[in-house]
């Protein structure tokens, strides 16, 4: 990974981001509406098409699996916000906070992007032994950066055991509920049948 000073000068030497929160608000927004913006022009609906919205969906089959706010696969994307919780402080351990969860909630926004491409979409809905998918409600992508940022933010104030603990937790929970996660999820891509 590259340094910024080069690219952003002034604002390193000025503290630009660290001392106006309202620009890292700013730019945190701009961020989410670039991922709405290009949720949309995919085709994917704003919230479930099954005609309720409701905060937590836990059947991965029902018709609002990954089309409301939260599903069990939240729990993969506070998951996703620890690992980059833990990469962003060792490779750039000097960056600010606010610097390095601006960039998670970026990664965030990347991966709903990519996740809700056709290819994709097509990539997991079609793995042998996977719940059927067909993308996310922006609803569903706004929720999943939201709990990218609240893995962020936990495994920030407990120690790398904590986060370790949590992880398999989050992993064993979700194998053990709906039979699915990071591992099951990742075999079925490469077309083992679990």
């Amino acid at each position: 990974m590259t340094d910024l000073a080069p690219v952003l000068p002034s604002f390193r030497h000025r503290s630009f981001l660290l001392r106006r929160p309202l620009a890292l608000a700013a730019i945190a927004f701009l961020t989410l509406l670039v991922m709405v913006a290009w949720l949309r022009l995919m085709g994917r609906p704003w919230v479930c098409e099954c005609g309720t919205v409701v905060l937590w969906d836990g059947d991965p089959h029902s018709a609002g699996a990954s089309q409301q706010f939260a599903d069990w696969y939240s729990a993969l994307h506070v998951a996703l916000g620890m690992g980059l919780f833990a990469a962003l402080s060792r490779a750039r351990p000097h960056w600010p906070l606010s610097w390095t969860l601006l960039l998670t909630i970026g990664s965030s926004a990347i991966w709903e992007m990519v996740e809700n491409m056709p290819v994709v979409v097509s990539l997991f809905d079609g793995a042998a032994g996977a719940p059927s998918y067909s993308g996310d409600s922006v609803l569903n992508a706004l929720g999943d950066t939201v709990f990218v940022t609240l893995g962020f933010m936990f495994a920030r104030s407990v120690p790398l055991w904590g986060s370790v603990v949590a992880l398999v937790l989050i992993e064993a929970s979700i194998a053990l509920a709906i039979g699915d996660g990071f591992i099951l999820g990742t075999l079925r891509v490469f077309g083992i049948s679990v």
